[in-house]
């Protein structure tokens, strides 16, 4: 029995290197994806305004090709990759269904990476608390204070690290989730405008 809590003990030390390296790429992700966020939510205005014009346009039907001059002036956001999808102007129903079904594709895979960081970034926290705690208690123990003291600051950072990986992973998942899931619904409106009857039945 001692043999086996001893090879746990070393097996547990050895992951957490990795667990402190893993840790630390994460939260540098997590700095990476926060910029982008506040990026994006610098261009969220022009974005949601260009959006608002296309919907009205749409829903005053205005014409294809006057929908089409609007999507084309977008420069970021969600039209511009709408338009980047479709190519030239176009009323066929199954090239603008791809394009939809490829820009849903494309915003799953963006809230799977939040959510791995969001639901691993604490996991690796809690480890991280875990670990240095074995040691801590030897050194109480012991009466080192001195190692003790070392062991609970890391098992204390890493905590703190990967909460806040979790909560900042959430919180831009939060948000853009509510801001794609609106101007998913917008664009599939406009696309119905889009298609005429020719459209529709080829």
């Amino acid at each position: 029995m001692s043999v086996l809590i001893e090879l746990l003990f070393t097996i547990c030390n050895i992951i957490l290197i990795p667990v402190i390296v893993v840790l630390l790429l994460f939260l540098g992700w997590t700095i990476m994806l926060a910029g982008g966020f506040i990026r994006e939510c610098l261009a969220r205005s022009y974005t949601r305004a260009l959006l608002g014009q296309c919907l009205a346009a749409a829903k005053q039907d205005k014409g294809q090709k006057y929908l089409w001059e609007m999507i084309g002036t977008g420069k970021s956001g969600i039209l511009a990759a709408f338009h980047e999808r479709t190519g030239p102007a176009t009323n066929r129903k199954d090239i603008l269904t791809h394009a939809i079904a490829e820009l849903e594709h494309s915003i799953t895979d963006s809230m799977a990476r939040l959510s791995l960081l969001t639901r691993v970034g604490p996991m690796l926290g809690l480890m991280g608390t875990l670990i240095p705690l074995g040691p801590a208690l030897n050194g109480l123990a012991s009466g080192d204070t001195q190692m003790m003291a070392k062991n609970l600051v890391v098992a204390f950072t890493t905590t703190v690290i990967g909460v806040l990986i979790g909560s900042v992973a959430y919180g831009i998942g939060l948000v853009r989730r509510t801001w794609y899931a609106r101007d998913l619904c917008d664009l599939e409106f406009i696309c119905q405008r889009l298609v005429d009857e020719k459209g529709d039945k080829s």
